[in-house]
């Protein structure tokens, strides 16, 4: 297959929406399962407390049992909105995707020089920093583009109406918004896929 490159940004709506579909993916079955359990053990509580009121293993069973399930349908919610917070604080990004026989390399396009910050990572997350911070080796952010083995990875794609999304080894996603392609580019993207059994 041609090899062939995008341009591309993402919104914070698209990112949103690809992280909601993402764990709906591959967290839903597995929060549905553990709420079952969960449910149950509360459900045995209130059994317990009905036959006796005084049996402190039912009330404990009661509050456990609804505690987590509570949190595990919050924590899905809050873990989107601490990422949407700290993309938020990189400000908009171009990218480029180029799609060869073997790889994916997506690249992050860098400003000119006179108008580059230097971030790092800290304990309240990534801050942009002075000119004359010295950030240590293991805090600094370098810019490097990202080479996606085809065969190195398990790897699935989604598309919807509004973009292409490429899962890599469920622990990261790639966001390919329609918008910013013309219908050739789509249909390359979506043959890409295809002829990838991705």
């Amino acid at each position: 297959m041609e090899k062939f490159e995008i341009k591309y940004d993402n919104s914070d709506a698209e990112i949103e929406t690809a992280y909601k579909l993402f764990q709906k993916k591959y967290m839903l079955r597995r929060n549905v399962m553990f709420s079952i359990v969960y449910a149950i053990a509360a459900g045995l509580g209130v059994n317990f407390v009905i036959g006796n009121s005084t049996n402190m293993a039912g009330y404990i069973l009661i509050v456990l049992g609804l505690g987590m399930l509570f949190s595990t349908w919050a924590r899905p919610y809050y873990a989107r909105k601490k990422l949407m917070k700290t993309l938020q604080s990189f400000g908009g990004e171009t990218y480029t995707a180029a799609f060869a026989e073997k790889h994916i390399t997506v690249d992050t396009e860098i400003l000119p020089d006179e108008e580059t910050e230097i971030v790092a990572v800290t304990r309240d997350g990534v801050m942009t920093v002075g000119e004359d911070v010295e950030i240590p080796p293991e805090q600094e952010i370098k810019h490097d583009k990202t080479k996606i083995e085809l065969a190195a990875n398990t790897l699935d794609s989604m598309e919807t109406e509004e973009m292409f999304l490429l899962f890599v080894n469920r622990s990261l996603i790639y966001i390919f918004p329609k918008r910013c392609l013309s219908e050739e580019q789509v249909t390359a993207v979506r043959e890409y896929f295809d002829d990838k059994n991705i």
